[in-house]
């Protein structure tokens, strides 16, 4: 499974710090800072979905700075045919 995380990142961190944190989590395929709405994005890649809510959850909202994520699954086309 394949899922795009969204987050908003304090004003008293460093974003790049922040995303290279994320860059060296298991899973994490890769991270980028956004201008905009939001401050990175975290593409993640695991087996199951609990595996990346337990990602997202477990070590992604954990990094200091992280105020709130948007987490986006996708969909296998597979599943709509």
């Amino acid at each position: 499974m394949e899922a795009y995380v969204l987050l908003k990142i304090s004003r008293e961190v460093f974003t790049l710090g922040v995303v290279d944190q994320l860059r060296k989590i298991p899973g994490v395929e890769e991270a980028e800072m956004l201008f905009g709405d939001y401050d990175a994005i975290v593409k993640i890649r695991a087996e199951k979905i609990h595996e990346i809510e337990n990602l997202v959850v477990n070590q992604i909202r954990s990094i200091k700075g992280v105020q709130s994520n948007m987490t986006m699954v996708c969909v296998d086309d597979k599943v709509i045919k």
